[in-house]
């Protein structure tokens, strides 16, 4: 690349990346893609708090999620900036910088035309872990493409006794935090992999003048997103909520994991990429410093990834996977990269059936959202964003959609904090209906989730049910006493 007329090339690279990221993000984001009407569950979960808080609700004290809170403000900039098109439209501006970052992270490695063809490449994972979109990993992407550019490219320098910019561990402190407000497992295993690397690279140097100046940075960096996201909550009185969704619900949610529900992609997968880079840069002695991030980086990772078989977990891998196509093509390994995309591509096949699913239900998902308005056209509107979720979320005849999307499709929230029915197990008895009595509930007989439902049938009167359209049935309640008469939407 030092000759003027290779370079030109890649002043246009980041142009290109803005529609591939378009168009993955509109095939595969479900949850947030206009081709698509369902709204996802765990983006689901997330566009819901993010239109809590456009209608005046805290995220934690009114409605509970067990991720950091900069995914639910981050939906709800984009809610208030066109709905799920402004979430859509936020997206595909962080997918642009994370690949433009890929690429420039594999531009270490390879010319800039080939680097770019491999991270057109890993567009094949991407589809892959993506899942319904607007996933919290998605969000982190940018980031942790930009620390381990700037990581690597230091490693990857010309002087290796050289010391480390100050500013680089500032933008790694940064990114840390940020990441640590959206999942901390993911703050520890990508940046934190990346600062430990670092740090003992230049303790091995003994640039220990230079190791400290870079621990300070980060740590500033850490405290520059931490402090004031920490204030917010405090002024408002929901620190300890925010705590305790962010930390330690999940130290039980994550204890939870049995060897039944185990899912072992999470760990075959990272030690297959992070351990092939490994073995690389250790056969390279040119690379071989790289190997202070990638051991660390898969230590952290095969033990804070998270064990359920949930693949967006390993959004943040992709950089990595961009890195290890690169290391295939120089080390003349053309058939192991192509049988490892023809793996990823075998392995999107549960992300190809939800998409179809997606499209074949689209009737009856449309006809869902018009029952559940009738429904809802039966309750005085200044009750509407209380009423009660009382078990919407998923039936066996209609996998493609939570029911519980009702809510936010029709623009409203549900009524309770503990909103998302197979979390209220994890939480005391005063966050159960029958300790709250709310005037209006809605409940569906064929959900899964039903315990507690006799409570409901002698306490309530049954204002209306959806019709015979639906192979499900959604009911809605009021508390009894008020005169209400039984009522069937057609």
């Amino acid at each position: 690349m030092t000759d003027r007329n290779a370079i030109r090339p890649g002043r246009l690279f980041p142009l290109v990346f803005l529609p591939l990221a378009f168009v993955l993000l509109l095939i595969y984001s479900s949850s947030t893609s206009p081709l698509y009407i369902s709204e996802g569950f765990d983006s689901l979960t997330f566009k819901t708090i993010g239109l809590g808080i456009v209608q005046g609700k805290l995220p934690y004290a009114d409605l509970f999620d067990h991720k950091g809170p900069l995914i639910f403000y981050i939906d709800a900039l984009g809610i208030s900036l066109g709905g799920t098109a402004g979430i859509f439209m936020l997206q595909v501006l962080s997918m642009w910088a994370s690949l433009f970052l890929i690429w420039k992270t594999v531009s270490l490695f390879t010319d800039s035309k080939t680097s770019f063809w491999l991270t057109v490449l890993t567009l094949i994972p991407l589809a892959d872990f993506i899942v319904e979109g607007n996933q919290c990993e998605e969000w982190m992407l940018p980031l942790i493409s930009l620390s381990l550019y700037l990581a690597f490219s230091w490693f990857t320098g010309g002087d290796r006794q050289s010391v480390h910019p100050a500013w680089r561990s500032l933008v790694y402190g940064i990114s840390f935090s940020f990441l640590f407000f959206l999942r901390p497992n993911d703050a520890v295993a990508s940046i934190g992999a990346i600062m430990t690397g670092v740090f003992l690279a230049l303790i091995v140097r003994k640039l220990y003048r230079n190791a400290f100046l870079n621990v300070l940075a980060f740590l500033a960096g850490c405290i520059l997103v931490a402090a004031p996201v920490m204030a917010f909550f405090e002024a408002r009185g929901i620190l300890g909520d925010m705590l305790e969704g962010t930390i330690f619900y999940n130290i039980r949610y994550s204890s939870a994991v049995t060897f039944g529900n185990f899912g072992w992609g999470m760990v075959i997968i990272p030690l297959i990429i992070a351990g092939s880079l490994i073995w690389f840069c250790f056969r390279d002695v040119r690379l071989s410093p790289l190997n202070f991030i990638l051991v660390p980086y898969l230590l952290f990772t095969l033990l804070l990834i998270g064990k359920r078989d949930y693949y967006h977990y390993l959004i943040p891998i992709v950089p990595y996977v961009a890195v290890f196509f690169a290391m295939c093509l120089n080390g003349n390994m053309k058939k192991t990269l192509v049988a490892v995309s023809v793996l990823f591509a075998l392995g999107s096949f549960q992300q190809q059936k939800t998409l179809v699913g997606n499209i074949v239900s689209r009737d009856l998902i449309k006809e869902t959202y018009a029952q559940a308005g009738r429904l809802f056209s039966m309750v005085p509107e200044e009750d509407r964003n209380s009423v009660w979720n009382f078990n919407l979320w998923k039936t066996g005849q209609l996998d493609e959609i939570s029911l519980a999307a009702i809510y936010y499709h029709l623009g409203m929230t549900p009524g309770n904090r503990i909103f998302v029915p197979f979390h209220v197990g994890n939480f005391p008895d005063v966050e159960r209906i029958e300790n709250n009595s709310p005037e209006w509930v809605l409940m569906s007989p064929d959900s899964f989730h039903v315990d507690g439902a006799d409570f409901i049938e002698n306490n309530y009167d049954l204002v209306a049910s959806t019709g015979d359209s639906l192979p499900f049935e959604i009911r809605l309640y009021r508390i009894a006493g008020d005169g209400t008469a039984e009522i069937a939407c057609d």
